[in-house]
């Protein structure tokens, strides 16, 4: 099994955006008539709405510029955010980011989405509405991303390039960590720390959080949304359950989730009151995890979460 799949797996489990990362085979961009690109209604910035295809798709990477922005051009190796709406070129709607209220990051050129995204958002200007449409070749191929897109789909987007955003934090490492929680690296670099959990220790029957490097941006509330990098391991055994330098970049995730959705366990109350800027370990009992998470983890999870920066929404 590929080790970077079996982590995005696991990381589902804890509520990480769905991720568009596929092996592609390469194509070329191409501008077209209106029938190649379905009709699109809805102001920039809001969930658009997109009428299904219309006849045969086109077999090359189509882009179209909706409304351009004012903003500098995308270039390889921008961490990019952005909204989008991703459907079937039959209509049907597989996934948007505007419903989840919290957009999508990733490092443009890393390959760490479809190709067509990749080669789609380059040269495009921050601010613009886009709509890609995007032949299997440089989507899931054969292999389609089940159960919501089969092999040989091809898909559309729409989507808005919102920001290119930092993707490390800026603060100071704390003099001392508690010696009896684990220790997190204080390295602020391309890796996620290492977490090196206490051998032969219980872990604590309550939500426990630690700050491992101090930073000095806005606090974190009950409502704020975190744009932060995570890695996760299981107490029991140490093993990764999710780590976002794997997995196309820091994400922006609301502390208490949205509406009926819940946020990431433990988050809401490890995070409170921490600053932009920091690193804080998290330890989440595992009567603390949902049921599904209990069932697929049997154990503990112990968090290190880079807070880069802080939004109210």
């Amino acid at each position: 099994m590929n080790p970077k799949k079996s982590v995005r797996r696991v990381a589902a489990a804890l509520l990480v955006p769905l991720l568009l990362v596929s092996a592609a085979a390469c194509g070329s961009d191409g501008d077209g008539d209106s029938k190649e690109f379905p009709a699109v209604t809805g102001e920039a910035g809001k969930k658009p709405k997109v009428a299904k295809g219309e006849g045969d798709p086109p077999e090359e990477l189509k882009v179209k510029v909706l409304s351009e922005g004012k903003g500098e051009e995308v270039k390889k190796g921008d961490t990019l955010n952005v909204d989008y709406l991703g459907q079937l070129w039959d209509g049907k709607v597989f996934d948007n980011s505007y419903d989840r209220g919290s957009a999508f990051t990733f490092e443009v050129g890393a390959g760490n989405v479809i190709e067509g995204w990749d080669e789609g958002v380059a040269g495009q200007k921050l601010g613009s509405r886009i709509e890609l449409v995007i032949p299997p070749d440089k989507g899931y191929g054969e292999q389609g991303s089940p159960p919501t897109i089969p092999a040989d789909s091809t898909l559309v987007f729409v989507v808005d390039l919102n920001k290119t955003v930092p993707t490390k934090i800026d603060g100071k490492p704390v003099e001392k960590q508690d010696p009896e929680l684990p220790k997190v690296g204080t390295e602020i670099g391309e890796e996620a720390p290492k977490i090196e959990v206490p051998k032969d220790q219980d872990a604590p029957k309550k939500i426990v959080s630690s700050t491992v490097i101090q930073g000095d941006g806005k606090e974190v509330g009950a409502k704020s949304t975190v744009f932060a990098h995570y890695t996760a391991v299981l107490w029991n055994d140490g093993k990764l359950a999710a780590d976002t330098w794997q997995q196309g970049g820091p994400q922006e995730i609301p502390v208490a989730g949205i509406g009926d959705q819940p946020g990431i366990p433990g988050w809401e109350e490890g995070l409170k009151g921490q600053k932009a800027g920091s690193r804080v370990l998290i330890i989440v009992p595992e009567d603390e995890l949902t049921k599904d998470q209990r069932e697929e983890f049997k154990s503990p999870v112990v968090f290190s979460v880079d807070v880069i920066s802080v939004d109210e929404k």
